[in-house]
């Protein structure tokens, strides 16, 4: 019983893992692309 929880432990933190980086990719993107979009508003001008 208590390799079924280890083994459940053990995936949840992967999947906290995984799902932090995946949010931090996600602002880093948003970041680069507001940071692309303002740069080219400011080059059409």
């Amino acid at each position: 019983m208590s390799a079924i929880a280890g083994s459940i432990l053990g995936y949840s933190v992967k999947a906290v893992i995984f799902a932090a980086v995946a949010y931090a990719g996600i602002i880093c993107g948003k970041k680069f692309r507001d940071k692309k979009d303002a740069a080219k508003a400011l080059e059409s001008k």
